[in-house]
């Protein structure tokens, strides 16, 4: 069995001991089943493994250094135990051989507490294989993850690939279309290991290098969005490599028109709109006629799509509806489109109000599902988000709050003097006398979000 699946388990079994002693009492023969079926699950694992460590980070529960992701599945158990280890300031569990059925029980009956008492009864209980490790309020990084660099690193280098890629293509040149493939598996692994961070390396927007920063961010947010819904890593390769190559068509317009400063006349509007078309010629061209490059061509088409069937390339009387990636794709390509300045847009939409636009045309624009799932992922205020706040502090959202769409955690960046500061990290679940007046643009505080991202 899987370590991912054991940790799955592990959540349920235990999830099931705790809400049984918050109604029975620990005598109770539903209390001491859920035991039992818990103590016999750890001693099984105990035959092939010395440790069984349960770790929160940034919103992410790991077991034995494996991340658990949030599925329908299980996801009810997973943000119990996530909320539980919130509320105790527990940073780790840890359960131990020799951990008995008794223990586990008393355990139980404590961990169901509220944080003073939980704290009291803890001490005074004095639990031998049962070990926990106290968060300091700090956002800690485990020390199982790699270095932060190695995700900035795996960004900057799958820019500088999709840069590449389509300059050569710009310029006739040779093209490694193996360079893309490699680009997506990492992206992948970078998912696995921290979310939240490279999310938060989406906030990079370069207005000269616009095609490029875009899509990759659109590639990204892609995964993100597919990794969540559970896709496979084959799946998850496919719906990757269409983000990354969704505009790889705007190689065939020319630059002028395509970094013009000024609003577009119709004709050049529907010269820009032929990207979608030029893409399916370039995939073909850098990837063959691959099952990977089949889904990817079609979804780049088709991106401009819009789930009611309005949008572009028009298929006149067909009725059509774009495939499943090319759904995602359109959620993320408008997000990504709107809250990034370009030559003929340059002032974009704070990222708050795009969230707001993308959940305002589900059901015209966007699939309703797919919408949902997105604001879910990114937050009504999606991370990098600046935020005046009701105490005269401005805020910097720095990750989300599972179950708290509207309450993120942020990092203080300006006082209530007007002062830039390094200040502290507040969790606006748990500070309810603070409040959100609104988004701000972080230029007006010479703020660049994308800077203040400890990812690790």
């Amino acid at each position: 069995m899987s370590l991912y699946k054991s940790g799955q388990d592990i959540i349920s079994f235990f999830s099931t001991l705790v809400k049984a002693t918050q109604i029975y009492d620990v005598n109770n023969d539903v209390v001491q089943g859920a035991a039992k079926k818990f103590i016999s699950y750890i001693n099984s694992l105990f035959t092939t493994t010395s440790y069984i460590e349960l770790l929160r980070y940034r919103d992410y529960i790991f077991f034995n250094r494996v991340r658990l992701r949030f599925e329908i599945e299980g996801y009810t158990s997973l943000q119990f135990i996530n909320e539980k280890f919130k509320r105790l300031t527990i940073k780790s569990l840890s359960f131990l051989p020799g951990v008995s059925q008794n223990e586990i029980i008393k355990f139980a009956s404590v961990f169901k507490e509220d944080r003073d008492s939980f704290l009291k009864l803890y001490a005074m209980e004095k639990f031998k294989f049962i070990n926990i490790e106290f968060s300091s309020g700090e956002d800690e990084i485990p020390e199982f993850f790699q270095n932060g660099e190695q995700i900035k690193r795996s960004y900057f280098k799958a820019l500088k690939v999709t840069k590449n890629l389509m300059q050569n293509l710009w310029t006739k040149q040779p093209i490694d279309a193996k360079s893309i493939r490699k680009v997506v598996y990492t992206l992948i692994d970078n998912l696995v290991q921290d979310e939240t961070g490279l999310l938060a390396l989406t906030t990079i927007k370069n207005f000269d290098e616009y095609t490029y920063n875009h899509s990759l961010n659109v590639g990204i947010l892609a995964l993100a969005m597919g990794e969540r819904i559970g896709l496979t890593k084959i799946n998850l390769v496919k719906l990757g490599t269409a983000g990354l190559l969704h505009d790889i068509g705007k190689v065939e317009i020319p630059k002028d028109l395509l970094y013009k400063i000024d609003n577009l006349t119709n004709e050049e509007w529907e010269s820009l709109k032929l990207h979608s078309l030029y893409s399916v010629r370039q995939i073909i061209k850098t990837r063959g006629l691959d099952e990977i490059a089949i889904s990817a061509l079609i979804a780049a088409y088709q991106h401009h799509w819009n789930y009611d069937g309005s949008g572009y390339p028009t298929l006149g009387e067909i009725e059509l509806r774009p495939i499943f990636y090319a759904r995602i794709i359109r959620i993320c390509d408008a997000f990504d489109a709107m809250t990034t300045p370009r030559p003929y847009h340059p002032i974009s939409y704070l990222p708050p109000i795009a969230i707001r636009v993308v959940w305002e045309r589900r059901n015209t624009y966007f699939d309703p599902t797919l919408a949902k799932i997105f604001v879910q992922l990114l937050g009504l205020y999606p991370v990098g988000s600046c935020l005046e706040l009701s105490s005269g502090e401005i805020g910097l959202v720095i990750t989300q709050n599972l179950g708290y769409f509207d309450a993120p955690v942020i990092k203080i960046v300006i006082n209530s003097k007007g002062e830039k500061v390094d200040g502290r990290a507040i969790d606006l679940s748990l500070e309810k006398d603070i409040k959100i007046i609104r988004a701000v643009y972080p230029q007006t505080y010479n703020i660049n979000p994308a800077s203040y991202f400890k990812v690790g």
